[in-house]
């Protein structure tokens, strides 16, 4: 049986809490986890999941399924209107199509007039000589360009890899439970690129408040407190680390400033880590305090 990312991490949540595991469709509000009832929307009567991308529903399956038949229909039909030419020699044929406009010009006329089209039929057989040639031409146009997308994909599936790895690493240093790693490899998608001159994994521009320029350490410190059901409990955004490493709360924000633990992440991590965890908590090295955030 077939299960969605989602549904492997309700199935995670369950084992953990004993608690019925969330549905893409719930009729009564009262039936999701309370933690979890901002992600329902409802419509037509029932709460629907809608804040999770990339949730593959029931009839997302059907319009697939459904196309692929079409698709299939469409094909057979094809194949049973040109079975007459299954035996065909493509090459005779289409050496005959390409003839058509010289034979045409050759049977308007005599002798006499053929001398006065000879410039037209000397046209008529550059132009047959020339269709497999574009015929050709197309045909590499038409590779070059699947080629080109082939790669394109190859590209992204090796920079998701690159990403997911070096996500990961700081993952299990900054003890996020295993369950949580779907929705962390989700979100890391949406927020973070590779350099393409220094091939370092930063940060993007992004719709969620997230500053451009992190590093994956750093932005997993930065997501103690906006995702805290990503650690244990007794490890939430509610707690401080000493330095803000391993998903520590970051020492530079308003909530947790600490100018012992900013020297220990100067010390410990260095310079670099240190400025980007200042920016991200909207100060910089040496600064004042950050202004409560709204």
């Amino acid at each position: 049986m077939w299960l969605s990312q989602f549904d492997c991490m309700a199935v995670l949540y369950n084992s953990r809490s004993n608690v019925m595991p969330l549905q893409v469709t719930h009729e009564k509000i009262e039936d999701v986890p309370e933690n979890y009832r901002d992600l329902y929307t409802e419509k037509d009567g029932a709460f629907h999941l809608t804040g999770v991308g990339g949730i593959k529903t029931q009839s997302d399956i059907d319009r697939v399924t459904a196309a692929m038949n079409r698709e299939r229909d469409e094909h057979r039909l094809t194949r049973e209107k040109y079975s007459m030419w299954k035996d065909a020699d493509y090459d005779e044929v289409m050496g005959k199509l390409d003839r058509v406009a010289e034979l045409e010009i050759a049977a308007r006329g005599n002798k006499e007039e053929m001398d006065a089209k000879l410039e037209e039929l000397t046209e008529a057989r550059v132009v047959s000589r020339l269709l497999p040639v574009e015929r050709k031409s197309k045909e590499l146009e038409d590779q070059l360009v699947s080629a080109t997308a082939e790669l394109q994909e190859l590209r992204a599936a090796s920079n998701q890899r690159t990403i997911h790895d070096e996500v990961r690493s700081v993952m299990h240093s900054a003890k996020i439970i295993q369950g949580a790693e779907p929705d962390v490899l989700l979100l890391a998608d949406s927020v973070f690129v590779i350099d393409e001159n220094s091939k370092e994994v930063t940060t993007r521009e992004n719709p969620y408040g997230i500053p451009a320029g992190l590093s994956a350490e750093v932005w997993i410190t930065e997501m103690k407190d906006k995702r805290p059901h990503w650690w244990p409990s007794n490890e939430g955004g509610n707690s401080r680390g000493s330095s803000g490493q391993g998903g520590g709360s970051n020492p530079w924000s308003d909530k947790s400033w600490n100018l012992t633990a900013q020297g220990a992440v100067y010390r410990d991590s260095g310079p670099a880590i240190a400025k980007q965890m200042a920016i991200a908590a909207g100060t910089t090295l040496g600064g004042g305090r950050p202004a409560p955030k709204k």
